[in-house]
């Protein structure tokens, strides 16, 4: 028998409770709420900083407003209800008096100096408060209450406060040990990418975050194997903005979280949440309903779970204006929580991409441009891809700029590319080896690479000719010769099989006007191909993704379309060109006895604002299907979509689209 978590029909509420919300905090007032709005999870602050229940562990700071009903009887209620708990826990500070008497356990910052915000002092993840504490305080919640899940807040290597002041890597006496030990150096004094120390910190980091997760599943499992413990039984991801927050707003959050987990994790949950505030300066005040509802439509079209986080109670919540958005959406899936239920994606491109809750820069461009030619795309963070195995079942695999990546990693991209597929590496990927230490050559046998030469980020006014025998190759470049490509490029050599495309035109002057004269061009490829096996390999040895993601101009993405479709062959789902404000995601059920088309307009979202959709007409779709469908229907309004099925295709004609559709596809028994 499967556990609880396993195909349940997550629809999360994270009320984050202040201190002051229990102390009249009524059960039953709290069940209600989020049974009225459909929820079938809530996330409860439990303990660490603070207990919100009363504790037995020596050094956890007791709540001092436990005055209305217990959070035993909060769980409990929600319990009859029909709600599971998750209790969420944060360890990463803990009160002044506690550091007063365990000083060793706080972050250090270069100096010696703790972090004190308010009074509560951040605390080391190598320190006894993380290490041990931790622990004592995550089994007494799991032996005395009635929870059904765990949640840590804010674990690793915190080194900012909530104001966003940024005090560096810890210097704490446990650090200095545990990093000397492991790698035989002092810490490095600051975080550099080109400093070889400080890669080596970059893997310190990940291997003591993958211990402290594994100890602690370990310890509840051992408690109680029916709690689910996040990072190994359901992922958690955010959608979120933050006051100030430098760049563009990225549009597709919401999608890229889920995909995150569930395009090689199609099994496990992965909850996209929608965090209602505008940052932590503003933590009770709402993005607003357009934000949210954008949200949650990319989180169902990529198969997430549904997830909203708020600030307080929705009894005593200040600002409501979301409530309608998360209620419809938490709504529609409890209609069609069956027919979800087994339902995974499907894409022909794997993004291979480094950030957890959002995608790098150059990550960014990337999905952008796939997800608006309407090519179907998956996503993941290198760790989980080099843990799967294969990469069979992708028509093409995209590095973006992972500059370190391991023998045995490249080895499994060699084997891909040599089995037919198509890989795009992008940057300088490949550059660090597992150790962070720097290469000769880039790793991968695909590429045709036969050294370094070197790494470039001095390149700003040099740009790339379009050759008059190239122009067949780039069709979207047809009325340019040049192509601009920012700061950052990596020169190597290449082997005499090596099809180069796109010659280097080095800096030239700016100004003034009349001494801007550009230079020739050199014979430093800007794109290349290398056929290999049975595969390809292509190889932007500069940072296309990030330069669209900052600036989107079409000098920039027309490259970037003519690389996917014209060098790569990938076949975008269009029948007839339509807009590129339609986000089209396809999904298969684990037996194969159904599909999903979903559609969301995100017309709504323009520049740092956001409205209403604005209806779209008239979408033409091309999906190649293997199967004959049976039946197609829509599970969101409107009538039955016209289509047909012929060699291998499905064409499927969308007369209107408002906000959102979901068509259901039925195979025949076979």
């Amino acid at each position: 028998m499967g556990h609880w978590w396993e195909d349940y029909p997550w629809r999360l509420i994270q009320t984050n409770l202040r201190e002051t919300d229990m102390a009249d905090i009524d059960a039953h007032t709290y069940a209600a709420w989020l049974k009225d709005a459909k929820a079938t999870v809530a996330m409860i602050n439990t303990g660490g900083i603070v207990a919100s229940y009363p504790t037995e562990v020596k050094d956890h700071t007791q709540s001092e407003f436990l005055t209305g009903d217990t959070l035993r009887a909060l769980m409990e209620e929600c319990h009859q209800a029909g709600i599971k708990v998750i209790a969420r826990m944060d360890f990463s500070k803990a009160r002044r008096a506690v550091y007063e008497r365990h000083p060793d356990w706080a972050y250090r910052d270069i100096n010696g100096e703790i972090v004190d915000y308010n009074g509560d002092v951040h605390m080391c993840i190598c320190g006894g408060f993380q290490q041990r504490k931790a622990l004592e305080i995550l089994r007494e919640a799991a032996l005395t209450l009635p929870i059904d899940g765990v949640f840590i807040n804010m674990g690793g290597f915190q080194t900012k406060d909530y104001s966003y002041r940024d005090y560096g890597l810890c210097h704490c006496e446990n650090c200095r040990r545990l990093f000397k030990q492991r790698f035989g150096k002092e810490l490095p004094k600051k975080e550099e990418p080109d400093d070889p120390v400080s890669r080596m910190y970059q893997i310190f980091k990940r291997e003591i975050m993958d211990e402290t997760r594994n100890r602690v599943n370990a310890l509840i499992k051992s408690i109680n194997p029916e709690i689910a413990v996040e990072g190994v039984d359901f992922f958690r991801r955010e959608s979120n903005t933050e006051y100030k927050r430098v760049g563009p707003p990225w549009q597709y959050n919401a999608s890229s979280a889920a995909r995150a987990i569930r395009s090689l994790k199609p099994e496990c949950i992965c909850s996209s949440a929608t965090v209602d505030y505008i940052g932590f300066f503003y933590r009770h005040i709402s993005v607003g309903a357009q934000l949210h509802a954008l949200r949650m439509r990319q989180a169902i079209a990529n198969f997430g779970a549904l997830d909203y986080y708020l600030i307080g109670r929705m009894d005593n919540h200040r600002d409501k204006s979301a409530f309608p958005a998360v209620k419809a959406a938490f709504s529609y899936m409890a209609m069609h929580e069956d027919v979800y239920r087994g339902m995974g994606p499907c894409a022909d491109v794997l993004v291979i991409r480094e950030g957890k809750h959002m995608a790098s820069e150059e990550a960014r461009g990337w999905i952008q441009v796939l997800t608006e030619s309407h090519i179907l795309l998956a996503e993941a963070e290198p760790q989980m891809v080099w843990a799967c195995g294969t990469l069979s079942r992708f028509k093409a695999v995209i590095l973006t700029d992972i500059q370190e990546i391991s023998d045995q990693a490249a080895a499994m991209v060699d084997a891909y590319v040599r089995g037919g597929g198509c890989l795009i590496c992008t940057g300088a990927t490949g550059i660090w080896n597992s150790r962070g230490e720097e290469r000769e050559n880039l790793p991968f046998s695909c590429l045709g690479t036969k050294c370094i030469r070197c790494y470039r980020r001095d390149q700003a006014s040099a740009m790339l000719e379009i050759r008059a025998g190239e122009k067949g190759s780039f069709p979207s470049l047809a009325d340019t010769d040049l192509i601009y490509f920012g700061d950052d490029f990596l020169i190597a050599d290449y082997g005499d099989s090596v099809q180069k495309y796109l010659g280097l035109t080095p800096p030239h002057p700016l100004g003034p006007p009349e001494r801007c004269c550009l230079r020739k061009a050199t014979d430093i490829p800007g794109v290349t191909v290398n056929h290999y096996g049975k595969g390809k390999a292509i190889h932007i040895p500069w940072l296309a993704g990030k330069i669209f993601q900052l600036d989107g101009y079409p000098n920039t993405s027309c490259v970037m379309r003519d690389v996917l479709e014209q060098l790569a062959g990938l076949e975008s789902v269009e029948e007839m060109p339509f807009s590129p404000m339609v986000e089209v995601t396809l999904g298969y059920s684990r037996d194969n006895s159904r599909a999903m088309v979903h559609l969301v307009n995100t017309s709504g979202h323009f520049g740092c604002s956001y409205f209403e959709p604005v209806p779209i007409r008239d979408i033409h779709l091309k999906i190649r299907m293997e199967q004959k469908p049976e039946t197609i229907s829509f599970l969101t309004e409107g009538k039955a979509p016209q289509y047909r099925w012929e060699d291998g295709f499905l064409f499927l004609f969308v007369e209107f689209l408002d906000t959102f559709a979901a068509v259901d596809i039925r195979f025949a028994d076979t």
